[in-house]
């Protein structure tokens, strides 16, 4: 796994509960930016955050990110994803 350090603002830090907040936000932020552009899919950016596929929606609207704004691959990949999940 890459590591990158990103210098923040005292000030933006402070708006966060805690820097693991701030650390958890900035992370979402990312990767929700590259779905909303269609770099990754909504699966992949629930591997990504360590989140299950159904805990998604939720983030996802935070973000005014659709939930069914699916590409035919997009679509491909979830379902595999929830397969390999009902499997375990």
């Amino acid at each position: 796994m890459g590591k990158i350090t990103i210098d923040i603002s005292s000030e933006l830090i402070k708006l966060f509960p805690s820097k693991k907040e701030a650390k958890t936000e900035a992370k979402q932020a990312m990767v929700f930016d590259l779905v909303r552009r269609g770099k990754i899919s909504k699966g992949r950016a629930a591997e990504l955050l360590g989140i299950n596929l159904w805990d998604l929606p939720e983030l996802l609207a935070q973000y005014d990110i659709p939930w069914f704004d699916y590409s035919p691959d997009d679509l491909k990949h979830d379902l595999e994803m929830l397969e390999k999940i009902e499997k375990g």
